[in-house]
C-alpha cells in the first residue's frame, strides 16, 4: 500500500492528538477512508517530527478505518507528501530539507509564489488594490499617505487564516497598529454590498481549484462587529453554486490558471471581494485550501476529496 503523508505545523509530539475539533477530525476520516480503500494509508505528521538526519519521518498518526481509531505509528518513509503546513519563514525553511529526499503537492515553488501576498499584489496588477511593503512601524505613515481610503488594511506578508491581518481607521492608526515584520498597507475594500446575484453584506468569496477544475465555492461572511472572515476568526461559510458565480470572475481565473500552468498538480484557492460598484477584487490566494466540510457540505467535500484522490493516484502511478 503506498503512503501519503500529511504535512502540518509545529507540534509536540507527546502533547499531540489527531484532532482538538470532532467536525475536522470526522472530515479527515471519511478522506483517509476513501484513500485507504483505493490503496493508499494516509499518514499526519508535523515537520518538526522528521528526522534530518536518516530522512524519516519518527512519528506519525493513523487512522485505522471506519468505525475504528487513531493510532501512534514510527519511522515513516512516505511515498508522496500533501502539504499542509501554515505560511511561516520556519516552514519554508524545514521544508526546503525535506524535500531533498520526498516529492510535495503542491510544489514548494508554486507555494511561496501564491502565499506571498506582495507577489499576487503584481501578478494580478489589475485586479488587487495597490499595496505598499514596509519593513517596521517607522515606514507607516508615509505608505498612509499614499492611500485614499478612511480605513486601512494592514497585513502580514505570509501569514494565513487571517493571522495578523488588522482593519483600523487611519485616524490614530501610527499609535494602535501592531507591526512585528515585513507588513502590506492596503486600501480597504468596501465589501457591505455583497456578492451581485447571491447575497449581501460584508463578505469574501473564495473559489478552491485543483489545477483548472472549480471544486467548489463558497461566501465566507464575519462575525458581528468583524471584518474578518476567515473560518479561523470565527467567519461563516455559505456554498455558492457554480452558475450563481458572477460573469465579471471568468476572466481573472483564465489569467490565473495561465499564470500557473507550469506547476502541475496544484491545489489552490482565489478569495475575492465585491466593492460598492460591483467590481471583483483579488484579495489573496491560498496553497492550501482546507479539508473541513460540514454534513450540509457533503457533496462538495466527496467532490473534492475524489480529484484529490486522483490526484495521488495519477503521482504514486496507481492505476
Amino acid at each position: 500500500m503506498k503512503k501519503v503523508l500529511l504535512l502540518f505545523g509545529k507540534y509536540k509530539w507527546k502533547e499531540s492528538r489527531p484532532f482538538d475539533n470532532k467536525d475536522y477530525q470526522y472530515s479527515y476520516e471519511f478522506f483517509y477512508t476513501l484513500c485507504k480503500k483505493n490503496g493508499i494509508q494516509m499518514y499526519r505528521s508535523s515537520y518538526e517530527w522528521y528526522d534530518y538526519k536518516n530522512h524519516i519521518f519518527k512519528y506519525s498518526w493513523i487512522y485505522e478505518g471506519e468505525n475504528a481509531n487513531w493510532k501512534r505509528v514510527y519511522n515513516i518513509k512516505p511515498d508522496l507528501i500533501f502539504d499542509k503546513t501554515k505560511a511561516t519563514p520556519e516552514a519554508y525553511y524545514k521544508k526546503e530539507f525535506i524535500r531533498e529526499k520526498y516529492s510535495f503537492i503542491n510544489n514548494l515553488e508554486f507555494t511561496k509564489l501564491i502565499d506571498d501576498k506582495l507577489t499576487t499584489s503584481l501578478l494580478f496588477e489589475k485586479w488587487c488594490k495597490k499595496s505598499w511593503l514596509i519593513e517596521n512601524k517607522k515606514a507607516l505613515p508615509s505608505a498612509l499617505a499614499k492611500v485614499k481610503s478612511n480605513k486601512v488594511v494592514l497585513k502580514p506578508l505570509i501569514e494565513s487564516g487571517g493571522e495578523g491581518v488588522q482593519i483600523l481607521s487611519k485616524k490614530g492608526i501610527v499609535e494602535s497598529a501592531k507591526i512585528n515584520g515585513p507588513y502590506l498597507v492596503q486600501e480597504f475594500i468596501d465589501s457591505s454590498g455583497g456578492v451581485p446575484g447571491f447575497s449581501r453584506g460584508i463578505h469574501d468569496l473564495r473559489l478552491v481549484f485543483i489545477n483548472t477544475k472549480l471544486m467548489y465555492a463558497y461566501i465566507r461572511e464575519p462575525k458581528k462587529g468583524s471584518y474578518l472572515a476567515n473560518l479561523a476568526q470565527g467567519g461563516s461559510l455559505t456554498i455558492v453554486p457554480k452558475n450563481k458565480l458572477p460573469k465579471s470572475l471568468s476572466t481573472i481565473v483564465k489569467h490565473a490558471h495561465k499564470l500557473f500552468e507550469t506547476f502541475d498538480p496544484r491545489v489552490f484557492c482565489i478569495d475575492f471581494m465585491f466593492d460598492e460598484k460591483r467590481k471583483p477584487w483579488v484579495v489573496e490566494l491560498n496553497s492550501m485550501p482546507g479539508l473541513f466540510f460540514t454534513p450540509e457540505e457533503k457533496s462538495s467535500m466527496i467532490r473534492m476529496y475524489k480529484e484529490l484522490l486522483k490526484i495521488f493516484k495519477r503521482e504514486l502511478k496507481l492505476s
